[in-house]
């Protein structure tokens, strides 16, 4: 199965999991100690990497350190190093990356799991794009997980949430020599609201997000969904 369609099954068993109180999974979502239910990319994680062994297609590392040294002050000082051996940059890491074969000079793809709004994506998005040229794919996955309690995210946050997008990818650009790179890295969302049971989903490339949305527009001001990929999925009927 193609590594997207492992990140769509992920998305389909996150979203029964948590949408039919764990009736369809063993997967067990902990508790704070205010009693509130703890979300984070982890869970998400943990489906994907039982879907890629399930599969048998692929072989993984986790926690894979970067090729390239990288040295991340703030998003608007992003440097990168392709020989860093002996230099002050560091190597990364990437949450999970893919392999053809049982051997480390076959990788495939990187990717990189993140819950909620977090306050900074520029890094994994640089590193995502920056290594791109490494994997035998030449794809990388960004992908992203919010579980909120209303629809009205669509209203409240979603302009917010690809703003950031928007601009992390002009940040990012100036450190990417081939723009093109930027077609390569993937991003999938996947939004569940737990109040209503149901969820939906998106995908689109870097370079699609930079050449068709516009800082600023509101989900419903969008006229053309199409670049989304936009998915419903409703619990009430199969997923």
């Amino acid at each position: 199965m193609p590594i997207e369609e492992i990140i769509e099954k992920s998305f389909n068993d996150l979203i029964k999991a948590i949408t039919t109180d764990g009736t369809s999974s063993q997967l067990i979502f902990p508790h704070s100690n205010k009693g509130d239910v703890r979300h984070s990319e982890q869970e998400l994680k943990q489906i994907f990497l039982r879907n890629v062994e399930e599969d048998k297609n692929y072989f993984y590392s986790i926690e894979t350190p970067t090729e390239y040294g990288y040295r991340f002050k703030d998003s608007k000082n992003l440097e990168v190093d392709k020989n860093h051996k002996k230099g002050k940059h560091q190597a990364a890491r990437f949450d999970v990356s893919l392999y053809t074969e049982n051997k480390i000079e076959s990788l495939a793809s990187c990717i990189e799991f993140k819950h909620r709004n977090s306050k900074s994506i520029c890094k994994d998005l640089l590193k995502l794009a920056k290594e791109v040229e490494l994997t035998k794919e030449k794809k990388n996955f960004f992908v992203h997980y919010h579980y909120v309690k209303e629809t009205s995210w669509k209203s409240d946050t979603f302009s917010n949430l690809f703003e950031k997008y928007s601009k992390s990818v002009d940040e990012i650009e100036s450190k990417i020599e081939n723009k093109e790179d930027l077609s390569k890295v993937i991003v999938y969302l996947v939004c569940i609201y737990g109040k209503d049971k149901s969820a939906s989903t998106y995908h689109f490339s870097l370079a699609d997000l930079k050449n068709n949305y516009t800082v600023g527009t509101k989900y419903s001001d969008l006229t053309d969904k199409s670049l989304f990929n936009e998915k419903i999925f409703n619990t009430e009927h199969s997923i």
